[in-house]
C-alpha cells in the first residue's frame, strides 16, 4: 500500500482533509485484504471502516509516519481476527458479484477468470484465519514476511513456515502440484 507520508503527518495533526485523502488513498487495500480475509463484503466494509475510526483516534500517537501502512494493516488484522471468530459460527457465503468486482487473474476470458476466483475464494476460506491472513498480506499486498511477522506480531519464522504449510495446503485443494 503506498502512502503519501505528507497526508500522515497532516492527518497526525488533526487535518480533516488529509486525513480524508488519506482514507480515499487506503481504503481499497484494505477492503481487498479484508474481504478475501474474511469472504463477506459487508464484514469486509465493516471492519475496515472500524479500522479508520481507530486509525483517526490514535494516529496523532503515530511515532514514525513511515509506520503508517504496517500500522494500518495491524489494526485491521486484529479486527478482522475478531470478525473471524464470529464468523466460524456462520457458513461463509460468498456473492459472485463481490469476486467479479476485484478480479485477481488478468486472462481475457471472464468467465474462466470468475471459476479461477471462486475456485481461489473457496480455498481461502477454508484455511485458518492466520493462514488466509498471511497468504492475503504476502500475495495480494506483496509484503515480506519480516513485515507481515510485524504486523500481526508473530515471529518472521513462524510467518515464513505457515506461509509455506499454506502454499502446499492451497496447491492440494486447488488440483495443483506440491512441488514445495
Amino acid at each position: 500500500m503506498k502512502v503519501n507520508n505528507e497526508l500522515v503527518i497532516k492527518a497526525s495533526r488533526g487535518d480533516k482533509a488529509a486525513f480524508s485523502e488519506l482514507y480515499y488513498s487506503c481504503y481499497n487495500d484494505l477492503y481487498k485484504f479484508a474481504l478475501y480475509t474474511l469472504g463477506d463484503a459487508e464484514d469486509a466494509a465493516d471492519v475496515v471502516s472500524d479500522t479508520f475510526v481507530e486509525i483517526w483516534k490514535g494516529i496523532g500517537k503515530l511515532r514514525d509516519e513511515k509506520s503508517f501502512s504496517s500500522w494500518a494493516f495491524r489494526i485491521l488484522s486484529i479486527r478482522c481476527k475478531k470478525e473471524i471468530s464470529n464468523l466460524i459460527k456462520r457458513k461463509s457465503v460468498y456473492n459472485i458479484d463481490d469476486l467479479t468486482e476485484t478480479p485477481l487473474f488478468g486472462s481475457e476470458n471472464i468467465e474462466e477468470d470468475i471459476s479461477e476466483n471462486v475456485s481461489l475464494s473457496s480455498a481461502l476460506s477454508k484455511l485458518e484465519g492466520d493462514e488466509r491472513m498471511i497468504v492475503v498480506l504476502s500475495v495480494l499486498h506483496g509484503y515480506t514476511n519480516k513485515e507481515i511477522a510485524e504486523m500481526i506480531g508473530k515471529p518472521q519464522g513462524t510467518v515464513s513456515s505457515k506461509l509455506h504449510r499454506t502454499y502446499a495446503k492451497l496447491r492440494e485443494m486447488l488440483g495443483g502440484e506440491n512441488n514445495g
